[in-house]
């Protein structure tokens, strides 16, 4: 269904619309969206779909967004997923503009949610309205789906997941213009070593939690990891670290660990906990005990949906996969260059959606590095290019032809 004709025009259309594209990208960004705090920017996201010309716009009851361009009827289904929250924007003077400004320089928008991923969602939006500005009707429903709470688990997602199923998910997650076929697991396990507290002037009256945390971070690289053909090794990291305490002059009684577990197939949180059990244990000194636990991780929507959530699922969808091969012919067919797959190197709802069956690709602007730090950028053209690589990919993974 992709010829050069058809490119040539689709190229056309997007460079029509990418004034508007980028106005909404600037929109998106200047709109404040933390997780559980989405309102505002779902309401923003349902009234351009609206006056877009969507054929249908709704809420589901976490608070997604879903917009429908109906098929013909005789294809696949495939939706354009991308999430509306974002991380905190830290410190403001540490960016180079303000972070919720929007600005465009030199061919670039910057801003807190640019690259992760507000372009890529505006490029998703757009990218379906090309086909309507053509009068090019895709086989089968195209949905873009713009969900909450990805950054904290994927509430909006599983939610998503109880009642649309699509035959492929295109995440928008930055790939570089490139395609993503999967990524590693994480699963967060804390550690809490509780001793007993006394003043610091008298460290002899006290079980200091301290020293046995001081034993088990130094021995933390003797733990066992998996490797994946593909993804490679699994990498376990500390990241928080917090005392019962405020007061520098008292020992703690019990200090607490956060390990963040990138995980590769094969390997089980259980399985994981049992053995971060096992060194916790065989770093203990005297008076001081462990306690290891695989956290619950409880979430809330802006419209009041409470969630316990899994760990974040890591998949690989192989490369000679239908979705794969499509996307790959299709993209190189739509900037006349080879595009390659690969990994992310973080974790995405896309483990959500492949559990319940759907192949879930990734092909998004923005470079990875950028996202969650305060250079959060994203290039116009990349914009542009996305846009029209979403409207061929539309028509592209809803066609049954030729293909099994």
């Amino acid at each position: 269904m992709i010829d050069a004709a058809l490119v040539t025009r689709l190229w056309q259309a997007g460079r029509e619309r990418r004034n508007e594209l980028v106005s909404f990208a600037q929109e998106l960004i200047r709109t404040r969206s933390l997780p559980g705090e989405e309102r505002a920017i779902a309401e923003l996201v349902a009234g351009h779909l609206q006056k877009l010309g969507y054929d249908e716009v709704d809420f589901d009851r976490a608070g997604n967004v879903v917009g429908l361009i109906r098929g013909t009827g005789s294809g696949l289904s495939v939706q354009f997923n991308a999430h509306l929250d974002h991380v905190h924007e830290g410190d403001p003077e540490a960016w180079r503009y303000p972070p919720y400004a929007g600005v465009v320089a030199d061919g670039v928008l910057y801003g807190r949610g640019a690259c992760d991923v507000k372009g890529a969602l505006a490029s998703q939006v757009y990218g379906l309205v090309l086909l309507r500005d053509l009068g090019v009707r895709p086989p089968g429903d195209c949905y873009v789906t713009a969900v909450v709470q990805e950054e904290v688990g994927g509430l909006g997602a599983a939610v998503l997941c109880e009642w649309l199923r699509t035959d492929a998910v295109v995440l928008g997650e930055a790939t570089n213009l490139e395609l993503r076929r999967g990524h590693r697991g994480r699963v967060a396990i804390e550690v809490r070593f509780v001793g007993r507290s006394a003043h610091a002037s008298a460290p002899e009256r006290g079980a200091n939690p301290l020293f046995a945390l001081g034993r088990f971070l130094s021995r933390l690289n003797e733990l066992e990891h998996r490797e994946h053909p593909e993804l490679g090794r699994s990498t376990v990291a500390p990241t928080l670290l917090r005392t019962d305490q405020e007061s520098p002059n008292v020992i703690p009684r019990s200090v607490r660990l956060v390990l963040d577990w990138r995980t590769v197939p094969g390997e089980d949180p259980e399985e994981l906990r049992s053995m971060v059990a096992a060194l916790a244990a065989d770093c203990l000194v005297e008076g001081v005990l462990a306690d290891v636990t695989v956290p619950v991780r409880a979430a809330c929507s802006y419209r009041g949906v409470t969630m316990e959530l899994p760990p974040t699922r890591g998949y690989v969808l192989p490369a000679d996969h239908r979705a794969i091969r499509t996307a790959r012919r299709t993209l190189e067919t739509v900037f006349g260059r080879p595009v390659s797959d690969g990994f992310w190197r973080f974790a995405t709802d896309g483990g959500h959606f492949i559990a319940h069956g759907m192949a879930t690709i990734g092909f998004a602007p923005g470079d990875e590095s950028l996202a969650h730090t305060v250079n959060d950028s994203v290039r116009i053209d990349d914009l542009e290019a996305a846009m029209v690589g979403y409207a061929a990919l539309a028509l592209a993974l809803t066609s049954v032809e030729g293909e099994p």
